[in-house]
């Protein structure tokens, strides 16, 4: 017979291992989780990679404190041809779509695909990456938003190269119609003249931009697609109660005492009786320690997340 030792240190570094994948399957689990509640345009969905790609981007910056949770994220698909409507402009705390529009890449950067990108000056091309948006201004192409680049190297130099979001007469129908492919900017994300000031004035001051493309260039160093994300949002704790997907965020209430050390969230989901609502009000509510010890046969009426402000440990009760 043979038996095989492990060190201690080998033990801690495989328990190590086995909770970051959990962790990493959890913030895979949540991410799935925001795209299929929102409420996306029919038949212009938005697809999954790019959603995918710019939400743990996104992830990683509120954790680093570049945006707050709840700020707009706005996607550019150029993966798509620019003569289809490929920027979402989404809410991601009601889960709803504000906008969805044409967006013009830069001349430099292709035809009616996006295939060029480059963060030099007077190269006329589009910049890959994650912006924050920062303050508006009335220029040469009217009322525009400048962007801060926050992408390293793949476009740090975007304020510098006034690369920033405006309206123009080139991103219409019409001028697909006459020329087989939108207009072209110097690498701004251009967008209609009539959509750009309500867009500018959704998005401005801090909220979140990201230009896609599938480039593995840029997919593989991108720091934030490749760094680690320690901390979800609460929402990503209840995501497992198989709730209803129209039980969204803004559903939930935030009750926090400042003078308590506990935060508790209670979705205001409405029963479906008085009967139930008395007998809520009377009876202490079941308690399950996760989602899988849920009978089937039982349907969530309200959840209570009790997280201690210390600790960031969080508890949830599931109410019948």
């Amino acid at each position: 017979m043979i038996f095989s030792f492990q060190s201690n240190a080998n033990v801690n570094i495989a328990l190590e291992n086995e909770s970051e994948n959990i962790f990493v399957s959890k913030t895979d689990r949540y991410i799935k989780y925001v795209y299929d509640r929102i409420k996306f345009p029919k038949n212009h969905k938005l697809q999954f990679e790019a959603f995918e790609t710019g939400f743990y981007g996104y992830l990683n910056l509120v954790e680093a404190g570049k945006i707050s949770f709840g700020a707009t994220l706005s996607i550019c698909d150029f993966t798509l041809s620019s003569n289809e409507k490929r920027m979402w402009v989404i809410d991601v705390k009601s889960k709803k779509v504000l906008f969805n529009t044409l967006v013009a890449h830069g001349m430099g950067t292709g035809e009616e695909f996006a295939v060029n990108f480059s963060n030099i000056n007077d190269s006329h091309q589009s910049s890959l990456g994650f912006y924050t948006t920062a303050e508006t201004y009335e220029g040469n192409n009217g009322y525009s938003l400048k962007l801060n680049g926050v992408d390293g190297v793949f476009n740090n130099n975007a304020y510098e190269r006034a690369i920033v979001i405006h309206g123009a007469d080139y991103v219409s129908e019409d001028f697909i119609k006459g020329n087989q492919r939108l207009g072209r900017s110097h690498g701004c994300p251009a967008l209609p003249t009539n959509l750009a000031p309500k867009i500018i004035d959704r998005i401005k001051g801090g909220d979140c931009l990201f230009i896609y493309s599938a480039s593995k260039q840029y997919l593989k160093k991108s720091h934030w697609l490749n760094n680690k994300i320690n901390q979800l949002p609460q929402e990503a704790d209840i995501m497992d109660l198989n709730l209803p997907k129209k039980l969204n965020t803004h559903h939930i209430e935030d009750f926090r005492d400042a003078n308590s050390e506990t935060a508790s969230v209670k979705t205001n989901a409405k029963s479906e009786s008085k009967d139930q609502t008395n007998n809520i009000d009377q009876k202490e509510p079941t308690v399950y320690k996760s989602a899988a010890d849920i009978p089937k046969d039982r349907k969530v009426t309200y959840v209570i997340v009790n997280q201690n402000t210390k600790t960031g440990v969080a508890d949830t009760v599931i109410s019948k």
